[in-house]
């Protein structure tokens, strides 16, 4: 299939399904228990072609067709129909290394060795994780690819990362009548949530998909302050706008309570510098498709320049540290543990080291969550900005295809593997653990974790997330209510339960007032972008902390400045490559 035609179906396959789910304003709480979502950033794709992996990979799905018939049961479907392989077969899963102090090796703990005994081993396959660097997804498969060892699955939350590999000839196409005969439930999941739809390119199947409950908002990523602060300073509550937080901070300063506490670290690479709380609502739809996305951080925009304008006014306050840019993540996080800064965000879940070491090292901490109230004007109402919007998910979860050297058996393998960890039983001793161990059982009859629990059977980062993520990207127990519950974190001398269900329900507000957008999705090759980024990204950390640090009388100018430089630095061929995709079609769109 030539280029075009390849772009053309692809976008069919996916704008046709995702512009419904993508409406402003269209999602609700009860939408959002049957919808799943996107967690990182948006990585659009090389301008490499498929054709060179589906050719090579043909014979491989003939060959899986063959194997799966003669490895199960007439009429059966799922695990009911497997028998071990004749010869031992061994896949490679990968598994995301976060560097989080604390937590067992990702490739080798009691987790890994439990998949093997109870999975692994009845069905003759030996299942090894392949640790793969958070921050650092694309160089780590780019590695693993240039050295013909990608793992036999290779997984990311975001379809633009798949359509990379898929166009760098990383993946195979699969046989989806073999991949429902072994992994119905995995598959009945799919149609379930819609995920079916974006499975093919061009005549081709590339892609399977996992789920995320409640994609319409960013529940589990909370943001925990200094409650005390606040009372000693006279204030009651969070301050929701700029004007009231920059009031707050000069109040805890004077009161000598932390001498810079709104700290801040040094940012680099994707993700950075997020602005969605600065633009103007209802979005023009050309500037969200061309400059809105999470990938690469959109200085020469108005929105980037009111985060930076306030960001250069907290510097020159001293309210952010004026060392900000020499301060990695793990220090930043020591601040807030030392009781030096006012707050720090991070995922929820029932261990947290972070917490932990605050209250450790502050007895007397009170601590609060901040609460999405809801939609809230900006501090000028003129504008349409809000300061409490954020940017939504997509409605699919984790998405992975199959490494374009895996043979048909490991393909099936891995079908296998999908499968077995779909299985509720299987699913939920990743997710909580053992009982008696890693959790009880409470009256109402779901599972409590253990706080602190640090025996043989410790769970990785966020409850084995990294594990169990193909599945489905959040733990769910069927409400919103119950699986916050399960996700607070225990052991610790206050409880937020309620707080987190409320500032759920607020982003729901807010997603509803359509302040919330997924960012755009391409479903072709923005070239410009895979050129560029790198470059980008280091280029945006030098001129950031220029315009952070300036003097607030040169600001404006020294925007325009850098603007025209990073523009030139490849920014406008990424803004043009992506206004071309979206006049051919080739995107999702706010409605």
């Amino acid at each position: 299939m030539k280029k075009s035609a390849l772009k053309k179906t692809l976008a069919l396959a996916i704008t046709g399904a995702m512009v419904a789910s993508s409406l402003t304003g269209c999602g609700s709480a009860a939408s959002a228990k049957s919808s799943k979502a996107s967690e990182g950033s948006t990585v659009t794709n090389s301008s490499a072609t498929a054709t060179s992996s589906s050719k090579a990979s043909s014979a491989s799905s003939e060959k899986a067709s063959s194997s799966v018939a003669s490895n199960t049961a007439s009429g059966e479907a799922g695990i009911a129909s497997w028998k071990p392989f004749d010869e031992n077969v061994t896949i490679e899963i990968p598994v995301y290394d976060r560097g989080v102090e604390g937590v067992p090796d990702v490739t080798n703990n009691y987790w890994t060795k439990w998949v093997q005994d109870n999975f692994g081993t009845p069905y003759n396959i030996t299942v090894k994780y392949v640790g793969i660097t958070r921050s650092d997804v694309l160089t780590d498969y780019s590695l693993l690819a240039a050295a013909d060892t990608l793992p036999t699955l290779c997984f990311e939350y975001d379809y633009p990362k798949l359509t990379q590999w898929m166009n760098d000839g990383y993946l195979q196409p699969y046989d989806i009548e073999e991949f429902k005969q072994v992994a119905p439930t995995y598959w009945q999941n799919m149609v379930d949530s819609g995920a079916d739809k974006y499975i093919n390119v061009g005549d081709d199947d590339y892609f399977v998909y996992g789920m995320r409950s409640w994609w319409n908002t960013t529940y589990t990523f909370i943001t925990f302050y200094r409650e005390d602060w606040l009372k000693k300073v006279g204030i009651d509550e969070y301050p929701q706008t700029w004007a009231a937080k920059k009031e707050a901070m000069k109040k805890i300063m004077d009161a000598g309570i932390a001498e810079h506490p709104l700290g801040g670290q040094k940012i680099a690479g994707a993700g950075a510098d997020q602005n969605h709380s600065y633009r103007t609502y209802p979005q023009d739809e050309v500037l969200w498709a061309t400059t809105g996305d999470y990938n690469i951080p959109a200085l020469s925009t108005e929105a980037q320049k009111t985060f930076l304008k306030r960001e250069n006014e907290a510097y020159n306050l001293g309210l952010k540290d004026p060392e900000y840019s020499t301060i990695d993540a793990e220090t930043a996080k020591a601040a807030f543990t030392n009781g030096k800064t006012f707050e720090y965000g991070g995922y929820i879940s029932s261990t947290m080291d972070w917490l932990n070491a605050l209250y450790a090292n502050e007895p007397d901490a009170d601590l609060g969550v901040v609460v999405c109230p809801g939609y809230v004007e900006d501090d000028d109402p003129t504008t349409g900005k809000s300061s409490t919007a954020y940017r939504a998910g997509n409605p699919f979860g984790g998405i992975l295809g199959f490494s374009h050297s895996a043979s048909a058996d490991q393909v099936k393998a891995a079908m296998m593997y999908l499968e077995w960890l779909s299985q509720p039983e299987n699913l939920k001793t990743m997710q909580y653990g053992i009982e008696g161990e890693n959790y009880t059982v409470g009256e109402d009859g779901k599972p409590v974790m253990v706080a602190d629990y640090n025996g043989d059977k410790k769970q990785g980062f966020n409850n084995n997330v990294d594990y169990w993520c193909f599945v489905n990207a959040v733990k769910s127990l069927g409400t919103i209510e119950d699986d916050i519950k399960a996700a607070v974190p225990q052991g610790i001398p206050e409880d937020f339960t309620q707080d987190i269900i409320d500032n759920y329900y607020g982003q729901v507000k807010v997603f509803d007032a359509g302040y919330a957008n997924s960012d755009c999705l391409f479903s072709t090759a923005i070239e410009a972008e895979a050129e560029n980024a790198q470059t980008l990204y280091a280029n945006y950390a030098v001129y950031r902390d220029q315009l952070t640090m300036c003097k607030p009388e040169e600001f404006d100018a020294l925007y325009d400045e850098l603007s025209k430089k990073y523009l030139d630095d490849g920014y406008q061929e990424v803004i043009d490559g992506r206004k071309a995709a979206y006049d051919e079609g080739l995107s999702t769109h706010i409605k």
